[in-house]
């Protein structure tokens, strides 16, 4: 099988709309390639307390893979077909988390 890299969203234009300036608390770290991480520090230094990992997705269809954990443990992974529905699915989830 070969993968559809045409699909998923353009690596340094998801590196630059994910917001720079995340929510206070939240850490972003730009790995290369259009991935990024934010993370919310845990007390166990083990795991974060949370983290949203944004990526393109050159698995499936989609544009933007954005996979998400609380501890150690997933906590879900969404997949968006445009990088703008990707962008405010992560906008919200950092805000959210914050509640």
């Amino acid at each position: 099988m070969q993968a559809k890299i045409e699909t998923a969203a353009d690596p340094d234009r998801l590196e630059r709309r994910l917001p720079a300036e995340p929510p206070a608390g939240w850490q972003r770290t730009d790995a290369g390639g259009g991935i990024v991480e934010y993370r919310l520090p845990g007390d166990d230094g083990v795991c974060a307390a949370a983290k949203v990992t944004v990526r393109p997705d050159v698995v499936d269809s989609a544009a933007v893979r954005v996979e998400r954990k609380k501890g150690c443990q997933t906590a879900g992974r969404s997949t968006y077909d445009d990088l703008e529905a990707a962008v405010d699915a992560v906008e919200t989830t950092l805000r959210r988390a914050l509640e």
